[in-house]
């Protein structure tokens, strides 16, 4: 991966905590390494291929200081959402805001805050069986673009028998895939703040629900915590799971299982 680097931005702005800092100000250095493929840039001699670290500089300082913030946890991540916004090109952002003149009366270089994330691709497994269905599925569609989770691409979607807990009415299934710069855990509170949203109770496991989002695949990555298990448990037993991720990513290797998905399709078809 190629990088391109803004270093010790120096900006004097009236962020903190304490109402001396928001009334007088301070210097703040900001800094900025984002992970790109500037390969078409140096070969084309086009800059539009790349990015101008000029033009970087300057909307940085201008988000920097448009608004008076409390914390610089709020700053640096607004700046790393800033630049994946803006430049579809970074793969990886990594800011750090520096802090020369903290008022912690010790003697010190700076205090910092530094932030690194990357772009993954999710691909997320919806389900809906009580109400209007289809607008469920639409709403959901909508909460998470304005999440920030970018819609990439989406199945078809599919009338199923219920899994787990029979009794009850057919679920509309379909399986998104999304990209976004948020960590795994993030993103699976953004998809449980949307389920709320949109008038999810949990009183059964496997029960009827207006909208049901889970976090199927991270890229190849494999996640197990108590919050979160990537890949999502029981996929290789869900056919109507499996026959959406067939049609996205039929060639996708289960990271675990290490199957394509169009095997594992065809085994729970048997």
């Amino acid at each position: 991966m190629d990088f391109i680097k803004v270093k010790d931005l120096e900006v004097y702005a009236n962020h903190g905590l304490f109402e001396e800092e928001k009334k007088l100000g301070q210097k703040f250095l900001i800094s900025a390494e984002i992970g790109l493929n500037f390969r078409d840039c140096a070969i084309s001699h086009d800059l539009d291929k790349s990015i101008d670290y000029g033009k970087l500089s300057h909307e940085l300082k201008e988000v920097f200081t448009e608004k008076t913030e409390d914390l610089i946890e709020t700053l640096v991540y607004k700046l790393v959402k800033h630049i994946f916004d803006n430049y579809e090109i970074a793969k990886t952002v990594e800011v750090e805001i520096k802090k020369p003149w903290a008022p912690i009366n010790l003697p010190l270089d700076t205090a910092s805050v530094r932030l690194f994330k990357k772009k993954r691709h999710f691909y997320i497994g919806m389900g809906t069986n009580m109400g209007n269905r289809e607008e469920y599925l639409e709403k959901a569609l909508e909460e998470m673009e304005k999440a920030g989770l970018k819609i990439l691409d989406k199945s078809s979607v599919i009338e199923t028998k219920a899994w787990g807990v029979e009794d009850q009415a057919d679920f509309l299934n379909r399986v998104v895939k999304v990209e976004s710069f948020e960590d795994p855990i993030d993103v699976l509170h953004i998809l449980q703040k949307i389920e709320i949203d949109l008038d999810r109770v949990r009183i059964k496991k496997w029960g009827p629900r207006t909208i049901d989002l889970d976090v199927l695949f991270v890229d190849r990555e494999i996640i197990y915590t108590d919050e979160l298990i990537v890949p999502h448990p029981f996929i290789e037993e869900r056919e109507f799971v499996l026959e959406s991720l067939n049609e996205l990513i039929p060639t996708y290797y289960h990271p675990i299982l290490n199957k394509k998905i169009s095997k594992l399709y065809e085994e729970v078809k048997k």
